[in-house]
């Protein structure tokens, strides 16, 4: 069908907007329009019916008809045509659609029009609060706490007791003497307060970040309560999936069968899917708001950070997909910078 025409029936097509950032267009295909499609399809069910003498594809077409009806095969042909008539359809009503379409023949019969409606999520448009780039005073810093000499007995305890000797039957194990001699076994040290100068100052960068950390979180949430957005089904969705996908790599890491887990914890996906739902949503909305932060602001990933995450991940993980790789790392990196700026801090080059 030449282009001009499909334009004109995209054009006749009715487009209504739905919560959800839904749209949905509907109307009419004339038969005709339908009707070069119809060899291609009984070709494509040709390949997937089995019918006893024949191979996959070479079943004859009255057979195919006899055998599933007439209805089927226009099924099949309008399928075939909407793959198509969808991407002009987007492009006459203007509308910058995100995953796949759900498409609902609503009323089929040989030699009359097809009944179409089609339903598709548009990316939302995304308004950030007029202060987001005040929010980082909305959540002070808290001073990290030092740490404290009991702190730092504690980790040298520890130490002492993951290399200490079993002793005999029923008696307590043989911990090392704390000595400069043990103090070398731990790493590149020479003295037992050498070590305990190392443990304080881990244990007070530990504190630090905890407590950006807990700054951040706080931003964030600041943020996601400003926003004023209806989050659309299909990014929850993937969102969710993700929850789900690391819930599995976590659990595989105990050595315990997902389908295991589930009973244990007396629980479907589809309840745990629930469960997850609304951190899902969060997330979603969040990502969103940083989108939009980094086009407001322009902001980009360091392209040479970039090429060096990906490196890195495919030595790690050479079966991964380089495009979807690819947009990973960006995503990471861009979303740290906007972080950073909410923060109120320097970004990070």
């Amino acid at each position: 069908m030449q282009n001009a025409n499909l334009n004109n029936l995209a054009t006749s097509f009715a487009k209504k907007s739905l919560p959800g950032s839904e749209i949905e267009l509907s109307g009419e295909i004339p038969a005709e329009t339908i009707a070069p499609y119809r060899e291609t399809a009984l070709k494509h069910l040709s390949e997937h019916i089995e019918m006893p003498g024949f191979r996959p594809g070479k079943v004859p077409p009255h057979m195919i008809v006899n055998k599933i009806g007439e209805v089927a095969v226009l099924e099949e042909a309008v399928e075939l045509f909407m793959r198509d008539f969808y991407v002009t359809l987007l492009e006459t009503h203007k509308i910058d659609a995100v995953g796949r379409p759900d498409i609902r023949i609503m009323k089929l019969a040989p030699g009359n029009p097809v009944s179409i409606v089609v339903n598709t999520t548009v990316y939302p448009e995304v308004t950030l609060p007029k202060n987001w780039k005040s929010l980082g005073n909305e959540a002070a810093l808290e001073p990290a706490s030092l740490a404290t000499d009991e702190e730092v007995e504690q980790t040298i305890e520890s130490l002492r007791k993951s290399r200490a000797q079993k002793g005999k039957e029923n008696e307590e194990p043989v911990l090392p003497e704390l000595t400069d001699e043990f103090a070398k076994t731990i790493g590149k040290f020479e003295t037992v307060e050498e070590l305990k100068a190392q443990i304080k100052k881990g244990i007070g960068e530990e504190k630090e970040r905890a407590a950006k950390d807990k700054r951040r979180g706080k931003i964030i949430e600041v943020l996601i309560e400003k926003m004023q957005i209806e989050v659309p089904k299909i990014f929850v969705d993937s969102e969710l999936e993700k929850i789900i996908a690391q819930l599995k790599e976590d659990i595989a890491r105990f050595n315990i069968p997902y389908d295991d887990y589930l009973k244990r914890v007396g629980k479907t996906e589809e309840l745990l899917k629930e469960e997850f739902r609304e951190q899902a949503r969060k997330r979603a909305l969040l990502q969103l708001a940083l989108n939009k932060i980094a086009e407001e602001e322009k902001v980009e990933a360091d392209k040479d950070m970039v090429e060096s995450e990906i490196k890195h991940a495919l030595e790690h993980f050479p079966d991964a997909k380089p495009d979807l790789l690819r947009i990973h790392v960006e995503t990471v990196l861009r979303n740290e910078k906007v972080l950073q700026m909410l923060e109120g801090g320097e970004v990070k080059k």
